[in-house]
């Protein structure tokens, strides 16, 4: 079960923060392998239970999850997302950083199904290469948040 962890530090303060990533519709602007995210019920608002069809390209090959918001809590979300090849549990916990801005620490954990199982520690280089370019475009998105 790969797991990879990376924190980002905005000046944005932690509810703008918290707002803008607990709506997983955003991930294509956060996100570097996200193709699309859009809400599977676009009337149903955001809180636990909100569920978004997720396309990403992983590996040169497009896959598609379904995303649904497991917690949400002041300091902490939990979006997992599954499909018949793996599941994505995402965890996000947020603490205020120096001068009024915050710090994400962010995990990704992904369980792999079948005969996709099989493959999952060739995938361990691949997970890291994504997580980087994860944090590059977490990081360049949440500085465009506004900081007061």
């Amino acid at each position: 079960m790969p797991t990879v962890t990376r924190t980002v530090t905005t000046p944005a303060p932690l509810d703008v923060v918290r707002a803008y990533l607990r709506d997983f519709g955003n991930a294509p602007e956060w996100d570097a392998g996200t193709i699309s995210c859009d809400p599977v019920d676009p009337s149903t608002p955001v809180a636990v239970g909100k569920q978004w069809t997720n396309v990403s390209e992983f590996r040169g090959r497009q896959t598609t999850l379904t995303y649904t918001l497991e917690a949400d809590e002041p300091s902490r979300l939990r979006i997992v997302g599954r499909n018949k090849t793996v599941t994505s549990e995402d965890e996000m916990t947020f603490t205020g950083a120096d001068g009024g801005g915050t710090t994400v620490s962010y995990t990704a954990t992904f369980t792999f199904h079948g005969a996709a199982k099989l493959a999952t520690p060739l995938m361990l280089t691949a997970l890291k290469g994504l997580a980087d370019a994860a944090e590059r475009s977490l990081g360049d998105a949440l500085q465009k948040l506004p900081a007061s």
